[in-house]
């Protein structure tokens, strides 16, 4: 006997700043009988969003400046995941949405299944990447062990944190009540202890050893 018929349906709500794309994605998953389409908005992300009772959130991708909405909409809804959609499907784009606090994502050229694969993936806590991909991630976390002989400071720690939350040198300088050469210098350490070359690559690495969304103690 088909049991699927009785699971119950993923709840998704499609975030865009593209009318044409949010309806279109929201038409095509309606045909979707594993997936029920609760809602769509722009990229303004409003509490329509945190009343829905979205079990998976679509996303356009973000750039880095974006980080601050992520941390807005995770607060509004904690047990909700989040799938960026249109992902050039590099390690290094890859290690900036789980910086960004992303739990999944769809590549630019997949196709209607494989999203719905990913949306079912998503809410399972399970990703699925390249061969490519996964190889760099490997060895991303395989370099981590940088950190346990070359440890970060409190204040370095602070910092990372600041970067986590998508705050620029200018304003973590001025939350620390430093110059913002000193934060500048601060994010170079990181960097390099880490053996990473960007921010979002850090901050996906600190999320690895220290969980999901890591605070500075």
């Amino acid at each position: 006997m088909d049991t699927s018929q009785f699971a119950p349906k993923i709840n998704v709500f499609i975030v865009s700043n593209v009318r044409v794309h949010r309806e279109g994605l929201a038409a095509l998953l309606r045909d979707c009988p594993s997936i029920e389409v609760v809602g769509t908005d722009r990229q303004d992300i409003s509490s329509a969003l945190a009343s829905s009772a979205a079990d998976v959130a679509l996303i356009d991708a973000l750039s880095p400046s974006d980080s601050d909405a992520i941390v807005a909409l995770r607060k509004m809804c904690a047990p909700m995941r989040i799938l960026a959609v249109g992902i050039s499907e590099t390690a290094s784009e890859v290690l900036a949405c789980a910086a960004a606090g992303i739990d999944g994502y769809v590549p630019m050229d997949a196709a209607l299944g494989d999203l719905i694969i990913a949306i079912e993936n998503v809410v399972r806590g399970e990703l699925a990447c390249s061969p490519k991909v996964a190889a760099s991630l490997y060895q991303s976390v395989g370099n981590s062990s940088a950190v346990a002989t070359n440890p970060l400071t409190a204040r370095e720690l602070q910092v990372a944190d600041l970067v986590n939350c998508g705050h620029a040198t200018k304003e973590i300088a001025r939350r620390l009540g430093v110059q913002p050469s000193t934060a500048k210098n601060h994010v170079r350490n990181i960097l390099q202890k880490l053996q990473v070359h960007r921010r979002g690559q850090a901050v996906a690495k600190l999320r690895g050893l220290f969980g999901g969304r890591f605070r500075a103690g």
